[in-house]
């Protein structure tokens, strides 16, 4: 501010001095006080051209009040500028977190325009960003559980479920949320897999119901008649069923532990080499003796003298469920294969039946516990409903897999695929 007054005084200073030598002092008061004026009024100008267009145009170069002005706005744009990258870098660490997100999520505006999307919202909703850019979300998902969601999203607490619209068999968990001032967020979760939890566990508890009381009726029915003075033939008779249902509910529960130990790994894993072919040969024995086997032509074939590292007990039990069912699920005199076999260093024990085979229906949900295709039939072969379950998870604690194929009237294969570096040599310790 000093400088203005110092160069205005000097300014007229000399028109004044000038003005008086010659004789016209106030015509040259005037003449300098307009000039000045002038290349202020030009100062001023190029401040804002300067403003406009900082990138083509120099700043004003003039002491005084028009410099300090434009260090100011320098420091300004450099203070706005180092706040711009960091909020720049906020928002692209918020995009890749939000990007990696397995939910879907969609940035609304007022309107329900969509404003932003991650890679999910793509996967799950079909809405792409930027492609989708400014379109309004109810043109694109068009599920009227979901229109009515968008109408009541004032209510913070408001969720419906709906199936996603690139995929009708997967759904999705949609919830809306209000933030700033009109801005909205859409978050859509993949809950199939929850929801198929939910109903395994409600099926497991009515399954678990079901299961004991057909024996626990039988054995009440018998206690509430029999007593010390009944007739000795009613006694002969009750027993064996008495019998007959109490190791019923003895082998549903001894195998109900050995799949809770399975599912929450209390029971630690015992790798060691793995004699396959022979293990093998004990359980097709041991098939033999089965009170269901009827002269069931079982045909061990091995392909390889490769053993593998495995929890032996576990992998008996394994094995021996899947080829014990095809004892069981299969008419007299059935042809039954069982093979080991590496081919291109996978290795596989396959169970194959030629009997009745499953409709493929059942296929996706034969592991799951209590589960049966014939439920009546089950029983009657004295099935607890949960061999498969054991298996599947006895092959998940030895990274390996259960495929099932089946074809109505040509039987059934199950197939035991291992991971490569399960491969020992025979004799390896």
């Amino acid at each position: 501010m000093q400088w203005d007054y110092w160069r205005l005084l000097t300014v007229l200073s000399l028109a004044g001095f000038a003005g008086l030598i010659v004789g016209h002092m106030m015509t040259f008061l005037f003449v300098a006080t307009l000039i000045y004026v002038f290349w202020l009024q030009s100062k001023w100008f190029q401040l804002r051209t300067w403003l406009e267009k900082p990138k083509k145009n120099s700043s004003p170069q003039a002491e005084g009040v028009i410099d300090d002005v434009c260090r100011q706005i320098e420091q300004m744009r450099a203070q706005n500028s180092s706040r711009k990258k960091k909020l720049t870098g906020y928002l692209k660490r918020f995009q890749s977190a939000t990007a990696a997100l397995p939910d879907a999520v969609v940035v609304m505006g007022e309107f329900g325009q969509v404003s932003w999307a991650n890679t999910s919202a793509t996967e799950l909703l079909g809405i792409s960003w930027p492609r989708d850019n400014g379109v309004r979300v109810n043109n694109l998902v068009r599920d009227p559980t979901f229109q009515h969601l968008l109408e009541i999203d004032s209510d913070a607490s408001a969720v419906v479920v709906a199936p996603s619209p690139m995929n009708d068999r997967i759904q999705l968990e949609f919830k809306v949320v209000r933030y700033a001032s009109s801005d909205r967020l859409l978050i859509a979760r993949d809950i199939t897999q929850t929801q198929k939890l939910q109903r395994m566990r409600r099926d497991f508890v009515a399954n678990v119901s079901h299961e004991l009381r057909t024996p626990l009726t039988v054995l009440r029915g018998y206690l509430e008649t029999l007593d010390t003075e009944s007739d000795p033939d009613l006694w002969r008779q009750a027993l064996p069923v008495m019998q007959q249902q109490s190791q019923r509910m003895h082998l549903m529960i001894k195998d109900l532990l050995a799949l809770s130990q399975l599912e929450t790994g209390d029971k630690p894993l015992l790798h060691r080499p793995t004699d396959i072919p022979r293990l093998l040969t004990v359980i097709v024995d041991d098939a033999k003796r089965l009170e269901h086997y009827k002269a069931h032509q079982i045909h061990l074939q091995i392909d390889s003298n490769k053993w593998l590292m495995a929890d032996v007990d576990e992998l008996r039990s394994a094995i021996s469920n899947l080829i014990f069912n095809a004892v069981k699920y299969t008419p007299a005199e059935c042809k039954i294969e069982v093979v080991w076999a590496v081919s291109k260093n996978v290795p596989t024990i396959s169970v194959i039946d030629h009997g009745e085979g499953i409709e493929a229906r059942h296929l996706e949900r034969l592991t799951e516990r209590f589960y049966r295709v014939d439920s009546g039939r089950s029983r009657e072969a004295g099935g607890t409903g949960l061999g498969l379950a054991i298996v599947k998870h006895v092959l998940q604690r030895h990274n390996a897999v259960l495929t099932i194929d089946s074809q109505i009237g040509q039987g059934s294969t199950f197939c035991c695929i291992f991971p490569e570096n399960k491969l020992v040599e025979p004799g390896d310790t």
